[in-house]
């Protein structure tokens, strides 16, 4: 019995090593991605609708709580809680990512939609708010704030098996890193995770713009 757990000691060491690393990498790199798409490219969209829109825009608050079309020094924080939204969404790839299993190209795409979906559908486009009752034209803001969590979601995929493959930042990083522990059981549940995320996001998207329209 004791050398039974003795043997299973590596293989859980190595998962929780492989585990822990993943989650970190995953934070690292949603850090980035939010600082650049989320704060840097948010202002920019901003910026591109305030243009495209009615100059009677000038001087109102959106629903984030900045003054549309005016970059200023409320730009910091936002580019501040973009990187941490971006850091904890990052930690939560970071495990997802030991469950899934296919293509980088088919895992980053799917990872893009389900969040493009789950935060541009579900949680930014609202018609509740002002944003996207004011500005114009809305196909245009609507597709900039579904690209720009999208875009999030793929550089994320990208930039963290980047950031793991060996001989980069990882030099000595077990070779458990890339090793899937929970099989096709774990496979199934992450994929069922991001249809589900999608699905819910979509729906709540579809509403809005029925709202909207």
């Amino acid at each position: 019995m004791a050398s039974r757990d003795n043997s299973q000691r590596p293989h859980r060491s190595g998962a929780i090593d492989a585990t822990l690393t993943s989650v970190g990498v995953g934070a690292v790199a949603g850090t980035l991605a939010g600082f650049v798409w989320g704060g840097v490219g948010g202002r920019v969209a901003m910026r591109i609708l305030f243009l495209t829109s009615d100059e009677r825009l000038r001087g109102l608050i959106s629903d984030d709580g900045f003054e549309i079309g005016r970059i200023s020094g409320d730009t910091i924080f936002l580019l501040i809680f973009t990187s941490i939204l971006g850091a904890l969404a990052g930690l939560v790839y970071g495990l997802l990512r030991m469950l899934l299993r296919g293509p980088k190209w088919l895992v980053a795409s799917a990872v893009g939609a389900t969040v493009a979906a789950g935060a541009g559908g579900g949680l930014i486009v609202r018609a509740d708010g002002i944003d996207f009752r004011v500005l114009e034209p809305l196909w245009l803001a609507v597709g900039l704030f579904l690209l720009i969590p999208g875009a999030w979601g793929v550089t994320v995929v990208l930039l963290t098996e980047r950031l793991l493959r060996p001989g980069t930042l990882y030099q000595k990083l077990p070779s458990q890193i890339n090793k899937r522990y929970w099989g096709p059981i774990g496979n199934t549940l992450g994929w069922l995770i991001l249809t589900g995320i999608t699905t819910i996001g979509l729906i709540d998207l579809t509403r809005d713009l029925a709202t909207l329209t």
